[in-house]
């Protein structure tokens, strides 16, 4: 591909000088000055961000809770400000919190697609600066540690969505509550879900990412710490207390230092006794049992139209469909759970984007194989052809039906948004390949006439000589026989595929014998440290997959 020109009480058992930073992010921040420096608090006198300082830790403070501290074009450079700052002191620790009950609810996409639509070039061209500072901060933040030893800590606390997600699931570590809602609804405006996200969804658990950036589901914050999406589960009556406990940290602490300062106040969300609603929530969620071996085997689809037909069949209930033959195979059966959920998740797919689905299906397993610099770089092409109405104009449909009101109405817009193409199965999958993955020559032959902005910050593409690029590929690849990365996520809980790694004899730590569920949780811990939910995970997989990891 060739992209061109864009809960019981806390426990208190657990057991450098920054370097220079680099000019990641420096584009963004130079041009902070312009941003408004009022729009927050309550009554819009405050600053949408603030920055505060106590003891080791610095903390970019999102302060527009009326608007669920949405994204504009102010908060992104005053975001980078702040982060270009911190990055200069030498406090080790950088923070991400949101004032009211959101971190982030998402982006002005209403911005964007108004100028998108506009009849003068220059101002269509326009609309992309919003994506482009958008991305080339959540690369600032991605290398943070890389560039300056800095640990980055996101707070998602509340709603996080959209490009909030991009400002937090990015950092090392991750914390949830009991109040996080998480969620890439992109699909549902005609988009698809960006900001570098898709190279996280990919790494998750079987076909979880898939599900997740496809439907736009959202997950509890019990479920984003069980999937890795957060790497800390702690109730929001600690929070404060974990926050402040931080302050202890020392002046060169690192980020196995501020993890353990955190696992002391984590609760373990499959724990009655910690958690009041934790195990309920669990109980009915689609990352878990059956309901799980069903989203396995219908995200695990290569095509959209297979996605629709494995839903239709679990749906309809039918023992006798290929669906649930293949359930039963996988040691599940149709049961009722099954069958609710897929009558859900089919009902919401029927609203998204039919082109975004293809698009997000294609996106997500692409970015498996991509470090963090090209995936934003194929973010900001795949922006671009979203923006490029002419060749297509579901983001400006989408995002005018669900957000805009009914100028005869005054009301909200209900239903399906009037799509382009109406069913997976009439987008031409050669136009998707052409205009949103083609080389330069293909996506133009498939009418796109906006060039892609080059985002600043990142190394040059193709950099890397023949050797690292064979070495980059069998990284991505990982272990068997799930393909375990080593190293990433390091802060979570185990991935599935590190558990299988460490039954099937690859992990570093496997014994040379069998073992048993207990040994491998003693082993898991001993690698990861008392994760709170460690053997909740571990024996729900073994259960799950029988041990066949397939």
């Amino acid at each position: 591909m060739q992209a061109f020109g864009r809960p019981g009480g806390p426990r208190r058992d657990a057991s450098s000088s920054s370097s220079a930073p680099s000019q990641a992010g420096v584009a963004v921040a130079r041009e902070a000055a312009t941003a408004s420096t009022t729009g927050g608090g309550e009554d819009g006198s405050e600053p949408k961000v603030k920055q505060l300082a106590a003891g080791p830790v610095r903390t970019i403070l999102l302060n527009r809770p009326k608007a669920l501290n949405a994204l504009d074009m102010d908060m992104i450079l005053l975001i980078a400000d702040a982060l270009q700052t911190f990055s200069k002191t030498p406090a080790p620790v950088v923070l991400l919190r949101g004032v009211g009950r959101a971190l982030c609810s998402g982006g002005d996409v209403m911005a964007v697609v108004k100028q998108a639509a506009d009849e003068d070039p220059a101002v269509r061209q326009q609309a992309l600066t919003f994506f482009k500072a958008e991305f080339e901060l959540d690369y600032a933040i991605a290398t943070l540690f890389r560039r300056t030893g800095k640990t980055f800590v996101s707070v998602m606390d509340g709603i996080t969505m959209g490009g909030g997600v991009g400002l937090s699931v990015h950092a090392p570590i991750r914390i949830a509550t009991e109040k996080t809602l998480f969620a890439m609804p992109e699909t549902g405006i005609g988009y698809w879900p960006d900001v570098g996200v898709t190279r996280q969804l990919a790494r998750l658990d079987g076909k979880v990412g898939f599900y997740l950036g496809i439907t736009g589901a959202r997950i509890s914050g019990e479920e984003a710490y069980i999937a890795g999406l957060a790497t800390h589960y702690i109730p929001s009556s600690l929070l404060a207390e974990a926050l402040e406990r931080l302050g202890s940290l020392g002046p060169d602490a690192k980020s196995d230092s501020v993890s353990n300062v955190l696992d002391e106040f984590s609760a373990d969300p499959f724990s009655e006794t910690e958690v009041a609603k934790g195990p309920q929530i669990l109980a009915q969620s689609a990352l878990l049992g059956s309901r799980r071996v069903a989203l396995d085997h219908v995200f695990g689809q290569k095509s959209a139209e297979g996605i629709f037909a494995a839903l239709e069949q679990l749906a309809a209930g039918a023992a006798d469909s290929e669906a649930a033959a293949e359930l039963r195979t996988r040691g599940a059966e149709l049961d009722e759970g099954v069958v609710s959920w897929a009558r859900t998740t089919l009902d919401a797919l029927l609203t998204k984007s039919p082109r975004s689905i293809k698009v997000s299906l294609r996106a997500i397993a692409a970015a498996r194989q991509l470090e963090d610099a090209e995936a934003f770089r194929l973010d900001m092409r795949l922006a671009t052809a979203f923006c490029d109405l002419g060749a297509g104009r579901d983001f400006h449909t989408g995002v005018m039906h669900t957000l805009a009101r009914d100028p005869e109405t005054g009301k909200r817009r209900t239903g399906v948004a009037p799509w382009d193409v109406r069913s997976v199965a009439d987008v031409s999958d050669q136009h998707i390949s052409d205009l949103f993955f083609g080389d330069q020559q293909a996506a133009r032959s498939a009418g796109m006439t906006m060039d892609v902005p080059r985002l600043a910050g990142l190394p040059p593409p193709n950099a890397l000589s023949a050797d690292e690029q064979r070495a980059q590929r069998n990284k991505t690849k990982g272990l068997p026989p799930l393909g375990w990365q080593v190293g990433h996520n390091m802060f979570a809980l185990p991935a599935e595929a590190e558990i299988a790694a460490l039954v099937s004899g690859y992990h570093p730590s496997s014994p040379p014998t069998q073992l048993e569920p207990e040994e491998v949780v003693a082993v898991l811990r001993s690698v990861k440290g008392d994760r709170r939910g460690l053997d909740g995970k571990v024996r729900e997989f073994l259960q799950r997959s029988g041990a066949a990891f397939a």
